[in-house]
């Protein structure tokens, strides 16, 4: 409780700090029916409200640095030493999902502190922000369960949250950008106290833009470090997309994410990739989104899974200057072509109907 109490007042000290102070709230009931697990169980349906995202964007200069900061307001992980079992709590690596200080040079701009990391494409930013009904495979999308009550399928490598570090990028043109990233390894610990912290991630990232600004591109590469106390780990995360908009308010994503983990004692490669396109088209108070995704998932050299996944949703803004957002949404998702410890599996397909609202103001205006 204390430890909430400081972060409580830390928040109210930042919004009076910070020139701008964004919150951005999404909240949804989701229903799950029933469906067959890899196993061929039955599991359950669901029926749950949930708070998809609650953050605070907090922006401020000192000077001609600026301050940024993403601070979650639900984010919680489970602490196994309390008496009586898991407790939910918040820690301050949950609690604080960015944090920087930028400062630009000519062209170069250094940044240090708790990045924004270059994986996982536009995508990664939208279920960020709650701006997706379907999260690829390779950003931590979960399908169905391979055994009743068993694990839900998910991938084998997924992209890395945020991390502490630093990174230099440099305007080529305002239409093209390039930026180095160094930072913590993937699974280093918050205390940073560990044998295992002993190496970095380092990462290399491309934006542009052309045809005034119809195709936007990026291309990033990170290659991490994850050592454990008997091993090392050599993971690799490519990510390639471009943002079509080949007529007024309609918008098309098509995206490719390989991330990759090699074990360097057992020379063994597990790999998850995804191939996802989203379609946006704005038609005055209503915007219909289309999502499809096909992905594989690889178990150390050996194949795991496929998906096929595709969501189907409606936006709806009743008013322009409206901070509110509304939507409704079906999900499917299809895990398929099980193989190695899942051989002999069922496909297994979850469906979701989403049914929520989303809100985003400037707190301080």
């Amino acid at each position: 409780m204390k430890k909430l109490l400081v972060m409580a007042a830390v928040t109210v000290a930042a919004t009076n700090a910070f020139a701008g102070v964004k919150l951005v709230v999404r909240s949804d009931y989701v229903n799950t029916p029933a469906y067959d697990a890899a196993n061929g169980s039955e599991v359950a349906g669901t029926s749950l409200f949930q708070p998809n995202v609650a953050r605070l964007y907090l922006t401020g200069m000192v000077g001609d640095a600026t301050i940024d900061a993403g601070l979650n307001l639900r984010s919680f992980v489970a602490d196994t030493t309390f008496p009586g079992g898991a407790q939910k709590v918040m820690t301050v690596d949950k609690f604080v999902e960015h944090l920087t200080i930028s400062k630009p040079m000519d062209n170069f701009t250094f940044t240090a502190g708790k990045m924004w990391m270059n994986v996982g494409g536009f995508e990664r930013r939208a279920f960020y922000d709650g701006d997706t009904y379907l999260t690829s495979l390779a950003n931590g999308g979960v399908g169905g369960r391979t055994a009743g009550a068993g694990t839900d399928s998910e991938g084998a490598v997924v992209t890395p949250e945020n991390m502490s570090g630093v990174a230099a990028a440099y305007t080529i043109t305002p239409d093209h950008k390039v930026e180095f990233q160094l930072a913590n390894q993937t699974n280093s610990d918050s205390e940073l106290l560990t044998s295992v912290n002993k190496r970095h991630t380092m990462g290399l990232a491309y934006w542009g833009s052309f045809a005034d600004k119809m195709v936007q591109t990026y291309l990033s590469y990170t290659l991490g470090a994850a050592d454990t106390t008997t091993t090392g780990h050599e993971q690799t995360f490519l990510g390639a997309g471009f943002r079509i908009a080949p007529m007024e308010n309609l918008t098309v994503d098509l995206e490719y994410l390989a991330n990759t983990d090699k074990e360097n004692a057992g020379d063994t490669k597990s790999e998850t990739t995804s191939t996802f396109v989203e379609a946006r088209y704005k038609m005055g108070m209503w915007v219909p989104v289309v999502k499809y995704e096909m992905a594989t998932n690889k178990v150390a050299d050996n194949d795991n899974f496929k998906r096929d996944a595709f969501a189907v949703a409606l936006e709806v803004v009743p008013k322009a200057e409206d901070a509110f957002r509304y939507h409704v949404a079906y999900t499917s998702i299809k895990d398929k072509d099980f193989a190695g410890a899942l051989a002999g599996s069922e496909d297994t397909t979850k469906n979701i109907i989403t049914v929520g609202f989303k809100y985003v103001g400037d707190i301080v205006k």
